[in-house]
């Protein structure tokens, strides 16, 4: 009996043990995760010139333009980024569904031409090419213990303003005017 009720209090003890130092203590709190959370917002797709352009005519003339180049771009606003440029890049490029980074370079022959047309208060013109990049804003956040034994996202700070090419051959010509 003794043999008995000694390993019941033995198993009694043990559980309650088992169940002591897996319960949270108020001292020791909640721990979050501390990789940074990354969000992207204010999406917008826009076209930015590229150093591949004619020379400027006046309005009435046909330009056409066939050279062979390198055709190049660089993302702006992503001196703020720093080094976690290539990590915003990659989440971007999730959320727009194509790949974008801090520059775009491709080499072809470039052949195209155009007509300069009479804008109001413009004396010139030139075919420019333009290429596919992606704007928008991203947000760093933490998460932080919130008190109640729980993580909660906190701010770290926001970037906007951001234009990052695409890396996608995703070209657009047109008539610039000056």
């Amino acid at each position: 009996m003794k043999r008995a009720m000694s390993a019941v209090l033995s198993t009694a003890l043990l559980s309650a043990g088992a169940v002591a130092m897996s319960a949270p203590t108020a001292s020791a709190g909640v721990r979050c995760d501390d990789n940074p959370i990354y969000t992207i917002g204010d999406k917008k797709t826009v076209w930015e010139p590229t150093n591949v352009h004619s020379d400027w005519a006046r309005p009435g003339v046909t330009i056409s333009y066939a050279k062979n180049k390198t055709g190049s771009w660089s993302a702006t606003g992503t001196v703020q980024l720093g080094t976690e440029a290539g990590v915003i890049f990659a989440k971007a490029s999730t959320s727009f569904s194509v790949s974008v980074g801090k520059t775009w370079s491709k080499s072809d022959t470039w052949t195209y031409s155009a007509k300069v047309e009479n804008k109001r208060g413009k004396t010139k013109g030139r075919l420019m090419m333009y290429h596919e990049a992606k704007g928008f804003s991203v947000t760093k956040y933490h998460l932080e213990p919130n008190g109640r034994q729980q993580c909660v996202k906190h701010k770290i700070w926001k970037k906007t303003g951001i234009i990052a090419p695409a890396k996608r051959n995703n070209n657009l010509w047109g008539i610039q005017y000056g």
